[in-house]
């Protein structure tokens, strides 16, 4: 009867445990959507970045999202991408380069990986500065990012910092002046007018 009693607490136990890591697992993927989603919604962002890559790669700059909009200043190069087209000034070679925006993805670094949320074991905690959010690749799955981790704002779930392992190494990309909605289409149009005297490059 012990042994039909004990059985019966492990097995309710391991429920409860089973339970409880699910629902933190469901509320982990939740936030980290919702986060994901302030970067590349609908809705809009404008943001200021800094990457880091294994301190020997860095880059800093600014960058507007809405949908598959786009637009980024960094390293005396601009891009604008309207959703169809992609426009890449680089001031010090006097160029623009045209690209399919489709097809080419070589200059947007924040885009670097591709990103499948289904692909991944989610789990969050709080922190001294807000929420972590850990996203590890299920076993056997095929994605470039290994292990994310998101350090969030409490409440409205801003990005702060994402650290993501690929391969063997991390890499680090830091968010301030953060400002989601009231992004106007006009500012992922790229300005003709104003670049008259750059060679054109078509790389479509």
């Amino acid at each position: 009867m012990r042994v039909m009693v004990l059985l019966f607490t492990l097995h309710y136990s391991l429920f409860t445990i089973s339970a409880q890591d699910n629902a933190n697992a469901r509320q982990a993927k939740r936030v980290f959507n919702t986060a994901w989603n302030h970067i590349y919604g609908k809705e809009g962002v404008r943001f200021h970045y800094k990457i880091d890559i294994l301190h020997l790669y860095k880059e800093e700059g600014t960058s507007w999202n809405k949908g598959d909009k786009a637009k980024s200043e960094y390293k005396g190069s601009k891009m604008w991408n309207d959703g169809n087209v992609k426009y890449i000034l680089r001031e010090k070679k006097g160029i623009v380069e045209i690209h399919d925006p489709k097809v080419n993805k070589k200059d947007e670094k924040l885009q670097m990986f591709k990103f499948e949320p289904d692909s991944y074991n989610y789990s969050i905690a709080k922190d001294p500065e807000g929420l972590l959010v850990t996203l590890e690749a299920k076993p056997g799955v095929k994605v470039k990012m290994k292990k994310i981790i998101a350090l969030l704002n409490q409440g409205n779930y801003y990005p702060k910092k994402l650290r993501i392992k690929v391969s063997i190494f991390w890499a680090t990309i830091t968010f301030s002046d953060f400002q989601a909605g009231n992004i106007d289409d006009n500012i992922f149009v790229f300005p003709k007018e104003k670049y008259t005297n750059y060679k054109i490059v078509d790389e479509r």
